[in-house]
């Protein structure tokens, strides 16, 4: 019968035990240890208080595991390479050890502050020491970290000068010593005259107080648990990423990525280069295309979903990897599928990632003929399918010269504006992607069997509609969506073609707000929000109150258009036919920045109209902007 989920509990002193012995180890994919001074000094005092200190999560290891494993560490950089810092204890790990998948960031702290786990790297934030000091009389300052240089120069690294201070190092100074043993030292050294300046105890009330501080803090240490919730070993690494997806976890979470990584490292350690995933995606983050989609510290699984696409896609590949005990085929971007993408299509990408940075920025400028990062798209999730499609056409052998990449791109269009406006990818899509991958290039084959493209592309509309099966918005629906305040990913839909568009300032012409030339820029409000709550009377109420309006017309797409920081600070002062008078601003002169705001100039004409042109600027820009959806959910050229 399987082993249950276990919930228990260790003290500090059994946690270094642990840690020392390697009974628990950290996993590869675990990121390097990110907290602050101040967490660690938090997290300290919360145990010498006996307070909650959070709980840890560990995996049960199989006998046959090939997982990753080393002890807990802190970074300690040498020179410009990296290194990290290692807890002192057994050299080998025992036959019964657990993975800390969660919990990582709570060890390495108490490893530091009780364990003298310290970089050696004197220039590295965490090179000090922290103490216990009596002698403060704010609760708030009663742990203290001192750089090591400090140490030295004051001499705290003697029990005598440090407790003469009232500073009681948190971490002992001879080796094997416990916890209980180190604190019942301190405990008769503190009424120790010797250690004070000129052998002089503080008076008999100060000394009281700094021994019940030390007596209180000492309690601590030995009462407060860390909660613990062990996984048993028979779960997979497919699981314990499951697992993850849903856990709200405190500290730095665990990620599909980082397990990933982890695999990807294991089985190339040994070739030239070994695969350090993470440092890859940050890499491919300053190509062009790529810019805005590929961070190791911002939705990394954003690449890794592309990557996976790439190889659904493939018809040609190499075999999935086990996962757990089994290997499945891989027909989506969920987390199983993602570790199941073997490392030979990784090495596919990561030499021909020129290729796949320019498929991204085609996806970009396919759906809306401009670039913009995954923040300003609605599911960022479908740029995969874009990219699977291109790596099949480019990769596979057989005969996908039946399609070009403008039938694609005509294709995809539509699919992509069509999924945004119906919000149809809210829930499921990630094991949707892998059936909608399938469906378009099904589409896609059947390109071959039509001699125009008219009549292919009245024949994929027609598939679109079937698989997608819900009604699209018309041109009045798609008028009313632009009217209101829409949320999450239509919001962003509705945006996307005016943030990928633009390209120079309105009241700066010479300003390029372009993207990747800014990422700073927003799309602000065009009416401003203060300016709106100030006007909200007379004919302009049921316009400008949207507790008065049927539709929240100042929050509506039709009042957003980006302007650079320096701009809307201006802008946002008064009116905007005020400012654009003031400017001198006219049509004709600037018809191309227009165009790309979807500001026509009869809408310009009611923006310089006054407070009586807004709900005609308003309705002819909703007009305006609903053609052109209406456009993009068609399959044209």
């Amino acid at each position: 019968m399987p082993q249950e989920l276990e919930v228990t509990s260790v003290t500090i002193s059994s946690l270094l035990d642990k840690l020392r012995s390697r009974e628990w180890m950290i996993p590869a994919f675990q990121r390097n240890f990110v907290w602050t001074i101040g967490d660690v000094s938090s997290l300290v005092y919360s145990i010498l208080e006996r307070r909650p200190i959070g709980m840890a999560t560990l995996w049960q290891q199989p006998d046959e595991s090939s997982l990753p494993l080393e002890a807990v560490s802190i970074p300690d950089r040498s020179g410009s390479g990296k290194k990290e810092k290692y807890l002192k204890g057994a050299e080998q790990p025992p036959n019964r050890r657990y993975a800390v998948l969660d919990g990582r960031q709570r060890c390495a702290a108490i490893a530091m502050a009780f364990g003298g786990l310290r970089p050696g790297n004197r220039r590295l934030r965490f090179s000090g020491r922290f103490y216990l000091n009596v002698a403060a009389k704010e609760d708030s300052r009663r742990i203290e970290f001192i750089k090591e240089t400090e140490v030295e120069k004051k001499q705290l690294d003697t029990d005598s000068m440090a407790i003469g201070k009232g500073l009681f190092p948190l971490s002992s100074s001879i080796e094997e010593e416990s916890l209980m043993q180190q604190f019942y030292r301190y405990s008769q050294a503190i009424t120790d005259a010797n250690n004070y300046p000129g052998s002089k105890l503080p008076d008999k009330a100060e000394l009281e107080r700094r021994n019940d501080i030390l007596a209180r803090s000492f309690d601590g240490l030995m009462t407060t648990k860390l909660a613990v919730y062990i996984v048993p070993a028979y779960y997979s690494l497919a699981d314990i990423c499951e697992i993850f997806e849903v856990l709200n976890t405190t500290g730095t979470k665990v990620t599909t990525v980082d397990l990933i990584h982890s695999w990807l490292y294991s089985e190339t350690s040994k070739e030239e280069q070994p695969i350090l995933l993470r440092d890859w995606i940050d890499m491919l983050g300053d190509q062009d295309g790529a810019i805005g989609w590929s961070s190791s510290m911002d939705r990394p699984e954003i690449i890794a979903q592309m990557t996976t696409a790439t190889y659904v896609a493939l018809e040609s590949k190499p075999e999935p990897r086990k996962v757990g005990r089994k290997q499945t085929p891989v027909r989506s971007v969920k987390s199983g599928d993602l570790l199941a993408t073997p490392t030979a299509h990784w090495k596919q990408i990561m030499t021909n990632q020129d290729e796949f940075a320019t498929f991204l920025a085609d996806f970009q400028k396919c759906v809306a003929d401009g670039a913009f990062g995954w923040r300003a798209c609605p599911y960022p999730v479908t740029a995969s399918i874009y990219v699977g499609l291109r790596w099949h056409h480019r990769f596979d052998d057989g005969d996908t010269d039946q399609w070009s990449r403008s039938d694609l791109d005509a294709l995809f269009r539509a699919f992509f504006w069509r999924n945004a406006l119906i919000s149809r990818y809210d829930q499921g899509f990630l094991t949707q992607l892998g059936t909608d991958l399938g469906e378009l290039k099904s589409i896609l084959n059947q390109r071959a069997s039509y001699e125009d493209f008219g009549e292919w592309a009245s024949y994929a509309e027609k598939r679109l509609g079937a698989f997608i099966d819900k009604p699209l918005p018309d041109f009045d629906s798609l008028r009313k969506i632009c009217h209101d305040r829409q949320t999450g990913a239509l919001q962003k839909a509705l945006l996307l073609p005016v943030m990928a568009q633009a390209r120079k300032d309105l009241l700066r012409p010479e300003v390029d707000i372009s993207f990747p030339s800014r990422t700073d820029i927003q799309a602000h409000h065009i009416y401003p929000e203060a300016w709106c709550r100030n006007n909200r009377t007379g004919n302009l109420e049921k316009w400008l109150d949207p507790d008065k309006s049927e539709f929240d017309w100042v929050g509506s797409a039709v009042n957003r258009m980006p302007l650079s920081r320096e701009s809307n600070l201006e802008w946002r002062a008064e009116n905007p036919g005020a400012i654009l008078r003031k400017k001198g601003v006219t049509y004709s002169p600037l018809k191309r920045i227009f165009k790309s705001l979807f500001i026509s100039e009869k809408a310009l004409d009611h923006l310089l109209s006054g407070t009586d042109g807004i709900p005609h600027f308003w309705e002819t820009r909703a007009e305006t902007l609903a053609s052109q959806f209406e456009d993009l959910m068609k399959v044209t050229t």
